[in-house]
């Protein structure tokens, strides 16, 4: 309580209607921005619109060529009147044109009435094409190694993804992972089947994480056939090979001899060229036998590989 006399002096107020106040005003977008433009797609960013005081109908932006005449759109909250909030600050366009600049604005509707016509307006222009790697040759070191090598494309690139397959059909795999990186132009891809012969296609990547910025299709095929398998010069250091019984329905028995002391590697791989077995055998001489079980692979063509310092033996085997 405040005791009033002829003495007191009250700090001055001053009240005024509200027709004087100010008033919060629904106005044109903001933090109008691009990203993740590239050769054929982008993305339109824009800030959040709504507030305690104004709720957003509608948003629409068009966008064209510089140069032409025809716009094309796109709307969020659609339509008008239709009492729910447009949340939407961001939309992606695509099928758009490479090495193109474009203008774009915007309009907004909110649920007050307000309407605030083409504004915000700027440009963006597309990326060059992404463009192929050309001359791919696919070079044979051996019976079970070949060497993959190209031109580099025209223009920047991230990586090369190659792919082969069985040239009769069969699931196709990849050669060096996901990609080969740039500046690289050579990948050496083991594990092939001699006397088989193989198909490669490739596809150009220009972000290095993937995705659409790519070559548009994947070129090829190119057809190779690996040699057949590799003996030593002047007679084998193996002798007495077998692998019984084959055909069998899981155990396989391998058996050879060492004539020198030398280190193997005993592989087995199936017709796309993935180990499903594989052992190193260090400074081994004399009778080698072993009990391989492929009863959780599936039935079909494998190959016993015998890897020397001086070539490579083969033998068909058969999981039925």
């Amino acid at each position: 309580m405040i005791n009033v006399t002829s003495d007191t002096i009250l700090p001055v107020v001053c009240w005024e209607s509200c027709s004087l106040c100010p008033t919060s005003t629904c106005g044109a977008i903001t933090g109008v921005n691009m990203s993740d433009v590239i050769h054929d797609r982008a993305w339109f960013n824009w800030d959040d619109m709504n507030s305690s005081t104004c709720d957003v109908d509608q948003i629409r932006f068009r966008y064209r060529e510089v140069g032409t005449n025809a716009w094309s759109t796109k709307t969020m909250g659609a339509p008008v009147g239709n009492s729910a909030l447009c949340l939407n600050t961001s939309k992606r366009v695509i099928n758009l044109t490479t090495s193109t600049q474009y203008e774009y604005d915007f309009k907004i509707w909110y649920q007050d009435g307000t309407v605030v016509s083409w504004h915000s307006g700027g440009t963006f222009t597309t990326a060059d094409p992404c463009l192929n790697a050309t001359n791919v040759t696919a070079s044979p070191n051996s019976g079970t190694q070949t060497d993959f090598c190209w031109d580099a494309p025209a223009a920047p690139w991230s990586f090369v993804r190659l792919k082969y397959r069985v040239d009769t059909g069969g699931a196709w795999a990849n050669i060096g992972g996901m990609g080969v990186m740039s500046p690289l132009l050579c990948k050496t891809k083991n594990g092939l089947t001699p006397s088989q012969t193989y198909r490669a296609i490739w596809r150009t990547f220009c972000n290095p994480t993937g995705g659409p910025y790519r070559s548009p299709v994947w070129d090829g095929p190119i057809t190779w056939t690996q040699p057949s398998g590799v003996r030593v010069e002047g007679g084998t250091t193996i002798t007495n090979l077998d692998v019984y019984p084959n055909p069998s329905r899981d155990i396989f028995n391998v058996r050879f001899t060492s004539e020198d002391v030398q280190d193997l590697d005993v592989r087995i791989i199936n017709v796309i060229g993935e180990v499903v077995y594989t052992e190193d055998l260090n400074e081994i001489v004399g009778e080698y036998t072993k009990q391989v079980n492929l009863s959780t692979y599936t039935k079909g063509v494998y190959f016993l590989e015998i890897t020397t310092d001086n070539g490579v033996i083969n033998k068909k085997i058969v999981l039925c």
